[in-house]
């Protein structure tokens, strides 16, 4: 006689309001009562053989290390959505303080107001309307990013080196800075402008060598000097950003440009 038994997992994850993860996939379970043979049933096939029970263990580590990235990256997301709530109200509460703001320049005017005839029925003092300051039309960080980064795509070059280059010397101390340095190497790299490329990309290696954007900023300057020639810095670049950023997008390249 023979049992069959069934085991369906499905995980979940949401996060904060805006974000849902993607369905984990589910495994199913089927053992025979068989005195020789025992099999596992996923979605790409049954595993034959008597470590069936460290397969599984192991299927279940790989989502469990797919489930921590999807975490990690909503929590990225998540705090670039507080930062960015965090500038608004900041730029609301200065615009609130401006519209709020008076000019102290001692007593308020007073205006005598007279009778029919021109005589004197007495005086009253009138604050006169005081003109609100103009709302401060300057951008927070985030804006200032968003409308350099579209010039981008837009494939508008030139525009958008000015752009980023307005937004370093506005915001020294934006958390969006590395990103700014790596496009300004980006965009000239489009242009072929090597040498600046290769300078940008070296501030984001510099300044924010732990930053998303290093492994990337590593990558490119191996680009660059094996465009410029001189391949023995670029294996150099190439091996570094396989060293130092081993997980990232960026080794991967590195390694595909080694191989050849």
């Amino acid at each position: 006689m023979r049992k069959t038994s069934s085991l369906a997992a499905v995980l979940v994850l949401s996060s904060a309001g805006a974000f849902a993860a993607d369905p984990v996939p589910v495994i199913e379970l089927q053992i025979e009562d068989s005195p020789n043979s025992s099999s596992i049933y996923n979605t790409s096939g049954p595993l034959q053989g008597s470590g069936n029970d460290i397969m599984l263990l192991q299927q279940l580590q790989d989502e469990m290390r797919v489930l921590r990235g999807m975490v990690e990256q909503q929590q990225y997301q998540i705090r670039q959505m507080e930062q960015q709530q965090r500038d608004r109200y900041r730029d609301l509460d200065r615009r609130i303080a401006a519209g709020q703001s008076l000019p102290t320049n001692g007593s308020a005017p007073s205006v005598s107001s007279t009778g029919v005839g021109g005589s004197t029925a007495g005086s009253a003092t009138v604050t006169p309307p005081v003109p609100l300051p103009a709302a401060d039309s300057t951008p927070t960080d985030a804006q200032a990013y968003q409308q350099a980064f579209s010039l981008v795509r837009q494939k508008s070059f030139p525009a958008a080196l000015a752009e980023f280059d307005k937004f370093i010397e506005l915001y020294p101390e934006s958390v969006r800075l590395p990103n700014a340095y790596y496009w300004v190497g980006e965009v000239n790299l489009a242009e072929q402008k090597l040498e600046p490329a290769k300078a940008a990309f070296e501030r984001v290696l510099q300044m924010f060598p732990q930053h998303r954007k290093a492994a990337d900023a590593s990558y490119k300057l191996g680009v660059i000097y094996h465009q410029m020639g001189d391949q023995v810095k670029a294996d150099k670049m190439f091996n570094d950003t396989v060293s130092r950023y081993p997980e990232s997008s960026a080794a991967n390249l590195a390694r595909d440009y080694l191989k050849r």
